[in-house]
C-alpha cells in the first residue's frame, strides 16, 4: 500500500469513528457549502503557495485536519447586492457560493481581496460585525467599498461528502489568486488553531508522510493544483469551468476506510 493511500485511510478512518450511518440507513442530506482556495506567487518567481487552515482536534468535523477556508452558505449570500460585486465569470453560476467562498475568507483569516485596498482598521471592526451576525456581507463590503469584479478567481470542482458520514456538506471549490508583496497573515478565529503558506506539491507530499492531515477532497484538489505550476493557465483553463459534483463513496472493510471515486472497481460495492 502507497504511503498516499496509507495517509488518506487513517484521516478518513478517524472521521468515519467521530460520526457515520449504519448500513442501510437513509443519508443525511448535504448542506451546500463553499470553500476558497487563496494561492499567493512569490515575486521571485518560485513556485506559488496556498493557504492551509487548521482545525483545532476538538471539532466536531475535520478535527485537527488542513483545510481552505470555507462553510456553509447563508440565505444572505444570494442578495443581489452581494452578486453584483463579483466578476462577470463568478455570477454566471453558483454566484451565491462564490460570495459564501469569500465571506469566509474574510471571517476565517481576515483577508478581503478587495480590486482597492480597504482600510485595515475598518475592516477589522466590520469584520467583528459579521462574526457577530449583526450585517451580512453585502453590507459589509458595501460599509468598506470593497468590490470583487477585478478578482482573478475560478470554480474548481464540486465535491459531496460521502453517503456513510454523519455531516454531509456539498461544497463548491474556488480558486482566487491574491495579489499581494508578502503573503496576508491570517488573524484566525477559534474555530483554526494554526494554518500555512505551502506549495501543493509540498503539502502532498507531506500528507503522504502523515505531517498534513487532510481530507480526501482537500488532498485531491492539492494534487489538481500540483501538476499545473502556471496559476494564469490554472485560471483559464477554470474560468468558464461548471463543474459536475463528484461523490466518493466509503469502501468499509474492518478497520479500513477509504474513499474510492466513480470509476473505481470498488465504487458499486462502497456505500
Amino acid at each position: 500500500m502507497s504511503n498516499l493511500r496509507r495517509a488518506t485511510e487513517r484521516i478518513e478512518r478517524e472521521e468515519f469513528a467521530r460520526g457515520h450511518i449504519g448500513e442501510g440507513e437513509r443519508p443525511v442530506e448535504p448542506r451546500p457549502a463553499a470553500t476558497i482556495i487563496a494561492a499567493w506567487s512569490p515575486p521571485d518567481g518560485s513556485p506559488y503557495r496556498v493557504l492551509l487552515l487548521r482545525r483545532p482536534e476538538t471539532s466536531r468535523f475535520a478535527a485537527g485536519a488542513y483545510v481552505f477556508a470555507g462553510g456553509v452558505i447563508d440565505e444572505s449570500d444570494g442578495r443581489r447586492e452581494a452578486l453584483d460585486l463579483l466578476p462577470t465569470s463568478l455570477r454566471a453560476t453558483e454566484a451565491a457560493a462564490a460570495v459564501a467562498a469569500l465571506r469566509e475568507m474574510f471571517e476565517e483569516t481576515g483577508s478581503l481581496p478587495s480590486d482597492d485596498p480597504v482600510d485595515a482598521i475598518a475592516a477589522a471592526a466590520v469584520r467583528e460585525e459579521l462574526l457577530a451576525g449583526e450585517c451580512d456581507f453585502a453590507e459589509a463590503a458595501l460599509t468598506l467599498g470593497a468590490t470583487f469584479r477585478d478578482l482573478r478567481a475560478a470554480y474548481l470542482s464540486r465535491w459531496i461528502t460521502p453517503a456513510r458520514f454523519a455531516r454531509r456538506y456539498d461544497t463548491r471549490f474556488f480558486l482566487t489568486v491574491l495579489a499581494a508583496p508578502v503573503p496576508p497573515t491570517p488573524e484566525l478565529t477559534g474555530e483554526l488553531d494554526g494554518y500555512q503558506w505551502i506549495t501543493p506539491t509540498e503539502a502532498v507530499r507531506q500528507f503522504s508522510r502523515g505531517e498534513l492531515p487532510m481530507l480526501f477532497p482537500t488532498r485531491s484538489t492539492l494534487q489538481t493544483l500540483a501538476a499545473e505550476p502556471d496559476l494564469e493557465r490554472l485560471l483559464d483553463r477554470y474560468r468558464e469551468h461548471v463543474p459536475e459534483p463528484v461523490e466518493p463513496r466509503l469502501l468499509v472493510r474492518g478497520d479500513s476506510v477509504r474513499p474510492v471515486l466513480p470509476g473505481d472497481p470498488d465504487y458499486e460495492e462502497a456505500g
